[in-house]
């Protein structure tokens, strides 16, 4: 079979490269780099818009990283996936299992929501509701689609910068899986494997995945750290399906992931330093949907139940630091209609509610509950042209009630095939558990932003282009402020910029992606640059297939210079290069350097990042 990479990088997510790969199928039948002007390609339908919406019809920015290209790209974890998508900045505080937040468009990465399979997953127990995506294995992953802007009609809280919504891969019909191991620098040492089958009455997936490291020093080598920091992580998951009538379906997901790192310390005076530190997380994502349809397919009805807990443990020299857990449990009742072809209802509610139990450290033990009703609708009038529209109203005794409102279109001009999107969208952020313990005053963000944008194909759809302008600002923005010693509700942010993406096939074996991102990311209030932001930002990415076994790419990224509170980091160039070579139709080798010039930077003030290093494994189809 025949699978199309589509772009991590336009803002329509047009083809990142017009070369088809060939897996799991003998290198002689490989029918590589086929020209998808001519052959039938794979449509890729967005779910994080709550409607399966296929991409060029999507209204909002959104980017989609699939299975074969982080494949491809030979990626281990989900921020790594990230990395190259515009408007989005990963930040890292040193070793491997070090945390890894992401930030949208230049917002605090408290503000991206995480969904996985409809279960949010960030923590209530740490301070920002936010996520640590340093312990996400992408063994199990059909796709990762990134919603920039707010999101708060279709998401409620927190959805203010966006909305990563990550996709696992379902079961198949029949039976199959594939196994991998590699390694390579730093001890590392890492293996998965999958499991899938079934028949038009059940199906089902099951992966497991791990790794090891001996790692490097969270705090920069540079500053005279020299104490490796070490990193073992387990990941088990589960995807199913079963279908006893035409009407009915219930599906199930269920994810575990089990790690431990180590950690260095950090202070305002001395900034990261070695120190005995580690963190223990375990990680339980489940949830269950029913969905039935009626009137020959005109409405479709889903209840779901979904749970995610997030227990932390940290320790100092052996004495317990950090020790808290978080919960959240949510109930759903969506109701989706299509009385004709061209439009589409959606009307739900929800109930959520998250808990944090802290033993050790700030926070203390705090509830929140939250009701919330929901509408949108998506017209097609005319074949070129989707319009979307979405309110949502969420009520807690806890805050403020908000309502929050979006629009989008993207029309598609026949004459030149271009697409034009555009939309405005309000978010808000309610006071987490951990902030509510500090001051019980607090009330939520608010947020208002809009984009537009183009995507343009060029020489018989060879090469495409894409650009977008956003602007976004937020009031009331939650603080600490440090001489009361306490949360408060004082500030200002605002956020704009380009997105640029520019894909091309050069040739049948060669394309290349280049994506570029601007944003100017202020906190007006204190007249601060956001931290950890810079204005430029380059991903490079060049594929090529010399011949029908072997596949090549070279990733050329460019992070201009930014700021982190009163420090000013330097700007830097990273060089990754990948390779895999097909030995038959089942088993392939792999192999990648990354930062191959050997580039000495810091990503993030005080924490050190990886020099050259190699790594190579094996794969297995069956």
């Amino acid at each position: 079979m025949k699978q199309t990479l589509y772009s991590a990088t336009a803002a329509g997510a047009a083809i990142l490269s017009p070369l088809h790969i060939a897996t799991a199928q003998a290198p002689d039948d490989a029918a590589a780099f086929v020209n998808p002007l001519t052959e039938e390609t794979d449509e890729i339908v967005v779910t994080g818009t709550r409607f399966a919406t296929p991409l060029d019809q999507v209204g909002r920015s959104v980017s989609v990283v699939t299975a074969q290209e982080i494949d491809l790209r030979q990626q281990r974890f989900v921020f790594d996936a990230l990395n190259a998508v515009p408007g989005v900045q990963v930040i890292r505080s040193g070793s491997f299992g070090a945390i890894a937040s992401v930030s949208l468009r230049g917002l605090p990465s408290d503000q991206t929501l995480v969904v996985q399979d409809g279960v949010v997953l960030n923590d209530p127990a740490s301070f920002g509701n936010g996520f640590n995506f340093a312990n996400f294995d992408t063994a199990d992953i059909e796709r990762i689609e990134v919603l920039r802007g707010a999101q708060s009609a279709l998401y409620g809280s927190d959805a203010i910068g966006g909305v990563v919504n990550i996709v696992t891969r379902d079961g198949r019909e029949g039976f199959g899986g594939e196994a991998f191991v590699e390694g390579g620098s730093f001890g590392v040492f890492r293996g998965g494997a999958s499991v899938l089958g079934g028949n038009d009455v059940a199906s089902g997936r099951v992966t497991v995945s791990g790794m090891t490291a001996r790692g490097f020093s969270s705090a920069d080598e540079a500053n005279g750290n020299t104490e490796d920091d070490g990193f073992d992580n387990i990941s088990v998951s589960s995807k199913g399906r079963f279908q006893p009538s035409a009407n009915l379906v219930f599906d199930a997901v269920v994810r575990y992931q089990d790690s431990r790192n180590e950690f260095d310390g950090f202070s305002a005076a001395d900034g990261a330093a070695d120190a005995d530190e580690i963190g223990e997380t375990e990680e339980l994502t489940a949830a269950g949907f029913a969905t039935h349809t009626a009137f020959d397919g005109m409405l479709e009805n889903r209840v779901s139940v979904a749970y995610r807990q997030t227990d932390r443990l940290n320790t100092t020299e052996g004495a317990t630091s950090f020790d808290a857990v978080g919960e959240r449990v949510s109930y759903e009742y969506q109701a989706t209609l299509r009385p004709a072809d061209w439009i589409s209802i959606i009307a739900g509610a929800e109930y959520d509610a998250q808990e944090s139990d802290v033993a050790v450290g700030f926070g203390g033990d705090q509830e929140i509950e939250t009701t919330s009703g929901f509408g949108l609708v998506q017209v097609q009038p005319l074949p070129f042209i989707t319009l979307n529209a979405g309110v949502r109203h969420d009520a807690s005794p806890d805050f403020s009630d908000e309502t929050t409102f979006s629009i989008s279109s993207a029309v598609t001009i026949p004459q030149t095939g271009a697409i034009l999107r555009g939309g405005y969208a309000e978010g808000f952020r309610a006071p987490t558990a951990g902030e509510f313990s500090f001051n019980p005053d607090l009330f939520a963000e608010f947020s208002e932003g809009w984009d537009i944008g183009l995507e343009q194909p060029l020489f018989g759809g060879a090469t495409r282009l894409n650009i977008t302008y956003f602007d976004q600002q937020i009031d009331d923005l939650i603080a600490f402020d440090l001489a009361a010693f306490t949360f408060v509700n004082i500030q200002t942010f605002s956020s704009k910029g380009v997105e640029v993406a520019f894909d091309t096939r050069l040739h049948d074996r060669l394309a290349v992606n280049l994506a570029y991102t601007y944003t100017d990311a202020e906190n007006l209030s204190t007249e601060i640059a956001a931290g950890n932001q810079p204005y430029h930002r380059v991903a490079l990415e060049i594929l090529a297939q010399p011949t029908d076994r072997l596949s090549l790419s070279l990733g050329l990224n460019y992070n201009g210079e930014e700021e982190d509170t009163v420090n000013t980091l330097d700007d830097f160039f990273l060089v990754n290069l990948r390779g895999a070579y097909a030995l038959s139709s089942q088993l392939e080798v792999f192999a990648r350097v990354e930062n191959v010039t050997d580039a000495d930077y810091q990503d993030n003030f005080g924490f050190g990042t990886a020099p050259l290093s190699a790594f190579g494994g094996v794969r297995a189809r069956f």
